[in-house]
């Protein structure tokens, strides 16, 4: 028998495991109250293994949605106080997974895919696709890192949708999500394109990505060429769902 590669990032983070894990804990439950019934006299007989059952069916379509990691996403989702009521977080969780699927093959583009590991411009390692967290593994396959890459964009997405307003459109959301995995979640919300877009001033906060194209090579800061062609196409893209704003 051999593990799969990522065991520890999905018993962590599957819905599918988490779903599972409480069904097993109800199931404890239920075995501790038929050995002393009167600890909870209120609680209607077959209510628990009920319970239990419904838990452990919900893990099987679980098991086949994009596996988020769920303690994350549901800590951003309770911390987000921008919705008055529960619709509205719901709806701004929909634009978070939204603009991280779309944000995908741009992103790939960008940062092309490599299965094996090696230094970048800036001399930092890196595999997959522009991946630098962790410590990588010799090689890679394609699917790997086409997993690894939708995980970490709806990390990302929903970093930076805590310093983007609720109503930001979908491209723009897509451009800064595509940005925010090249410079980093926190250098995004501490950026000018986090502060003009808080402001009201998205087609400033477009333009404000044409100022990230510069990195340090042997400790020199200086523009790079493939960093300025990105910004151009994640600009184009930010104010395409502007509209007439643009």
């Amino acid at each position: 028998m051999k593990l799969i590669p990522d065991w520890k990032a999905v018993l962590g983070g599957a819905w599918s495991v988490w779903l599972m894990g409480l069904a097993a804990l109800v199931s404890i439950a239920d075995l501790l109250l038929r050995a002393a019934p009167e600890a909870l006299p209120w609680l209607p007989a077959g209510w628990l293994p009920l319970i239990s059952a419904t838990l452990a069916t919900l893990a099987i379509p679980a098991r086949i949605v994009l596996q988020t990691n769920m303690s994350q996403w549901l800590t951003r989702f309770w911390a987000d106080q921008r919705g008055a009521i529960r619709r509205g977080r719901m709806i701004a969780g929909a634009a978070v997974l939204a603009a991280a699927s779309a944000a995908v093959p741009m992103v790939r583009g960008f940062e092309g895919q490599e299965l094996t590991p090696y230094r970048d411009i800036v001399g930092q390692l890196t595999w997959c696709s522009g991946e630098t967290e962790g410590q990588p593994k010799d090689s890679y396959t394609a699917a790997e890192c086409d997993l690894m890459l939708a995980r970490r964009l709806v990390e990302f997405s929903g970093q930076i949708a805590l310093c983007l307003p609720a109503d930001t459109p979908h491209q723009v959301r897509v451009a800064f999500v595509s940005a925010a995995y090249n410079i980093g979640a926190g250098a995004f919300c501490r950026s000018s394109m986090s502060r003009r877009a808080l402001a009201g001033d998205l087609p400033g906060a477009c333009e404000a990505l044409l100022m990230w194209d510069k990195g340090r090579v042997n400790g020199i800061l200086q523009r790079i060429r493939g960093l300025t062609l990105r910004r151009q196409q994640e600009r184009a893209l930010c104010l395409s769902g502007l509209g007439d704003a643009a």
